[in-house]
């Protein structure tokens, strides 16, 4: 069950964020402990946070959180911002797309009632793997995940020494627990083509990721003048035998697909949703008649729905053009997306990467819509349409398991 929590716990929340571990005064980092656990923290402690700040991990945002609390309690007005991190987004992300119930699992949108640490879990499962004489630190292990399902095949080898029990543990881990995220890096690396200049997709928002293959050159340049000689690298946009960008890449379009439209469905026009949704009503009421001729406006947003099953809101700028063209099964996803966005008045959202900052009255509402946006990955075709355009053929991916959206659903550590 999807849980909620009041404002106030909310900047409780964010406090135990800040202390951490209290630069080793707890056993665990606050931060990758349970809601209720961070909050009854804080309660505990309530009388001494001040006091508490110099063992603080990150000490300027913790006092800074303390003494928006404490105004808050008083019931004077804050305009403080609480950030809710996504849990390990590249895998996350990855495991979401493929259907990999093991690797949601590790990012937090499996169990519902377990603040999951993938970088711990993944130290823990090593650690199993290999004889007790041998201990993987979970710095090392976090850092190497990082860097791997991006690609880098050079990193996992500088810390673990290439072909030592840790190096296979770790991989024997991706093969096993991290499974679609580990299929996906081997697809996107295959997917290099080696007579491109550039790689280009579009997103089911219609964003168009379009990235320049560039490769370094250096030369050496004499001034004759100075009698001296210097290496001056370019960057020259040419096609490369072989690169790993794509594998990034395509995982952070998606990163920013999410962001893009979780920002548009937190702070939406009030007005311009209103008249969508009774124009899409009415539309609904018509029998729908595939138009011989399609408008310019609704091209795209049908062709990019038909690809990936993905309605996105984005279209809804052009709704009265497009309205009586777009299918009918369309319209209805865009109508129940906006009814659940009237329920919440607007609000801003900041956001850096896979970090989600707003008002503590309106996390409830962020993390309702980034779990939703997930699940409606999970539903979608999104893998099959990017995967197509990047190899430029009809790809198909067999997801893990394609009935993963209602445990995303129920989850509640997706973001914390």
């Amino acid at each position: 069950m999807f849980k909620q929590y009041t404002g106030s716990q909310y900047m409780a929340i964010d406090i135990a964020n800040h202390f951490g571990d209290g630069n080793g005064m707890l056993p665990i980092s606050l931060d990758k402990m349970e809601f209720e656990a961070r909050i009854a923290w804080v309660k505990s402690n309530q009388d001494k946070l001040e006091s508490l700040a110099d063992k603080a991990e990150d000490k300027p945002l913790y006092v800074k959180s303390v003494n928006h609390f404490r105004k808050a309690l008083k019931g004077l007005p804050t305009g403080h911002t609480v950030a809710l991190d996504s849990c390990a987004s590249g895998l996350q992300l990855m495991s979401v797309l493929t259907g990999c119930e093991s690797g949601c699992y590790m990012t937090g949108l499996i169990d519902p009632n377990k603040r999951m640490d993938a970088y711990s879990l993944l130290t823990e499962y090593m650690n199993e793997l290999l004889d007790t004489n041998i201990t993987v630190p979970r710095k090392d292990a976090k850092q190497a995940l990082m860097v791997s399902l991006y690609g880098s095949m050079a990193k996992p080898i500088e810390i673990f020494g290439k072909g030592t029990p840790e190096y296979k543990a770790f991989y024997r881990v991706l093969e096993t627990k991290c499974k679609g995220a580990y299929a996906l890096l081997r697809i996107l690396l295959n997917a290099w083509d080696k007579t491109k200049e550039y790689n280009h997709w579009v997103l089911p928002d219609g964003y168009n990721a379009y990235i320049p293959v560039m490769e370094s050159i250096t030369d050496r340049v004499k001034v004759e003048e100075l009698n001296y000689t210097m290496s001056v690298k370019t960057w020259v946009n040419k096609p490369m035998d072989f690169g790993l960008s794509i594998c990034a890449n395509a995982i952070h379009s998606v990163d920013g697909y999410v962001l893009r439209t979780l920002v548009r469905r937190v702070n939406y026009n009030v007005k311009q949703v209103k008249k969508a949704i009774g124009l899409i009503e009415e539309a609904l009421l018509s029998e729908y008649i595939a138009p011989e001729h399609i408008v310019e406006e609704a091209v795209m947003p049908i062709h990019l729905y038909i690809k990936t099953g993905l309605a996105d809101i984005v279209c809804i700028q052009h709704i009265e053009k497009i309205v009586h063209q777009l299918p009918h099964d369309m319209l209805r996803k865009l109508l129940h997306t906006l009814k659940i966005m009237l329920q919440h008045e607007p609000f801003e959202v900041i956001t850096v990467h896979d970090s989600f900052a707003c008002h503590a009255n309106n996390c409830n509402t962020l993390r309702y819509w980034y779990k939703e946006i997930l699940a409606e990955i999970a539903e979608s075709t999104l893998l099959n349409h990017l995967l197509t355009q990047i190899y430029g053929e009809e790809c198909t991916f067999k997801k893990i398991n394609p009935n993963l959206a209602s445990l995303i659903r129920n989850s509640n550590y997706g973001l914390s």
